[in-house]
Order: C-alpha cells, then structure tokens, then sequence
C-alpha cells in the first residue's frame, strides 16, 4: 500500500511549515492568511497521522500482514516521528527497473523482508520531476506516483515471495 499522500510527509512539507518555501498559492497572501493555511494544512497532516498510526494497530490486533510504502529521507516527518522503523530503505529505485532514483521506504508489518537482489541490466531512462510531461509543478504528480511494471515485479519478488529473477544481472555481491 503506497501511503496516502505522500506529500504531508515528505523533506519538503517541512519548508511550508518553516515559510522558507513560498508556494504558489502564498504569493499573494498575507501573512494571517499564510499562518492560516500552515496550521490548516497541520491539521491536515495530523489526521493522516492518525490514520496510518489506526490502521497499524488494526493490523497488529488482527494479525494482517502490509507493506506500506513512503518516499525516504532522513528529515523526514514519519523517520523522526513515527514508532514504526522501515524495514527496507530502496536509495536507488532504478537498479531494479524504476523511471525514478526516487528514494523509498518500506514497512513490513506482521511480516519480514525476504532481502534478495535483483539488479536491471536494461535500465530504462532516467525521468527527473521537472521533465515529466504536463508536470504541474506539484510534487504529486501522477506519472512520479506510478512505478514501472518491472520494479513491482522485482520488488515482489526480491522481498515479498523471495524468487530470484532470471533476467537479472549478476553483481560481485551475488557471486
């Protein structure tokens, strides 16, 4: 399950909230109405936080297994905040067949990681935020949410059922 929405959590929500990082829609706002919107958007966020704490505890008090995934970076709101540790940080989702670098985070809940390693000799090329097509300027745009139907596959696979890949490319660490 991707974690809804990513951008109350993410490095850069951290800027809104310090007013080092004038939106768009704060141009032509005054100061009362910029404080306005930062303790909107707070309440917001801690919402979702209780959310995702919620469903954590359902799932532990039922016995579901997830997976939840997040952008990782160490400034960010759930890595200082959360009482959950991600069991899998993905630094660079492109050697297992993403558009993006775009580091990730995943929890497994009920579950463990199955830790293999599959390495994409077929990279596909590199997409960055500014070059999508149509890219509005938010940091939610939908071609930047989806993955690519090779990183699933190899995410799956790598850590979830735990099959090698016969596609992939052997490194130094798998001989």
């Amino acid at each position: 399950m991707a974690f809804f929405p990513c951008i109350y959590f993410s490095a850069n929500n951290s800027y809104i909230f310090d007013g080092t990082w004038q939106t768009y829609k704060q141009r032509n706002m005054s100061e009362l109405e910029i404080n306005s919107a930062i303790l909107e958007r707070s309440k917001e966020r801690q919402h979702l936080y209780e959310l995702i704490l919620k469903l954590f505890s359902v799932c532990t008090m039922r016995g579901l297994r997830m997976i939840v995934e997040n952008p990782y970076s160490t400034i960010h709101y759930l890595h200082n905040n959360f009482p959950y540790k991600p069991k899998v940080i993905d630094r660079n989702r492109r050697l297992r067949g993403d558009y993006f670098t775009k580091p990730t985070q995943y929890w497994f809940h009920n579950c463990e990681p199955t830790n293999l390693t599959t390495h994409v000799a077929d990279q596909k090329p590199h997409m960055t935020i500014t070059g999508l097509s149509g890219h509005t300027g938010s940091l939610c745009d939908e071609d930047r949410s989806l993955i690519s139907p090779d990183y699933a596959r190899n995410f799956i696979c790598d850590f979830v059922i735990g099959k090698p890949q016969v596609h992939t490319q052997l490194t130094l660490f798998d001989i």
